[in-house]
C-alpha cells in the first residue's frame, strides 16, 4: 500500500520542475492587453484568472496533459530504482512486468506482445485526448 504511494510521489517531485517551467512558459506568452481589458471591464483577480488565465493556459494544460498521461505509464525507473517491483507485486506496473518477462524470464514473444498492447493503450488514450482537445476548442 505505502510502496505504491512512495513511488507516485516520487514522480511528483521528480517532474514537477518541468512541467513547472511549461507552465511559466504559457503564462509568459498571454497577452497583457486580455489583463487590462478585464481591467476595464472591473474584473477582480479571480475573474481574471478564471475568465482569461485559465483559458489561455488551455494548450498548455492539454499538453501537460497528454505528456503526464504517457509519463504515467513509462514508470520504470521509478518502480526498478525504489521497490522493484515490491513488496510483493503491489508496485508492480506494465511496464515493469514487460521488463521481467524480457530479461529475467527470458520470454521475449509474450513480452513484446505486452508492449504492443501498451503502444496501443497509450495511443488510444492519446488520440482520445486529442479529440477531447479539438471538440472543446469548437
Amino acid at each position: 500500500h505505502w510502496a505504491m504511494v512512495t513511488v507516485i510521489l516520487f514522480g511528483i517531485w521528480k517532474n514537477m520542475g518541468y512541467y513547472m517551467v511549461i507552465y511559466l512558459a504559457g503564462l509568459q506568452g498571454i497577452n497583457s492587453e486580455l489583463y487590462e481589458a478585464a481591467d476595464l471591464d472591473g474584473a477582480n483577480s479571480w475573474q481574471k484568472f478564471i475568465h482569461v488565465t485559465v483559458p489561455q493556459l488551455g494548450p498548455t494544460t492539454f499538453f501537460v496533459t497528454v505528456m503526464l498521461t504517457i509519463q504515467s505509464f513509462k514508470v520504470f525507473d521509478q518502480i526498478y530504482m525504489i521497490t522493484q517491483g515490491g513488496p510483493g507485486t503491489s508496485t508492480l506496473v506494465l511496464v515493469y512486468h514487460i521488463y521481467n518477462e524480457a530479461f529475467i524470464s527470458w520470454d521475449l514473444g509474450y513480452s513484446s506482445m505486452v508492449a504492443l498492447v501498451l503502444f496501443f493503450l497509450v495511443l488510444a488514450v492519446t488520440v482520445f485526448q486529442f479529440r477531447r482537445q479539438r471538440e472543446d476548442g469548437e
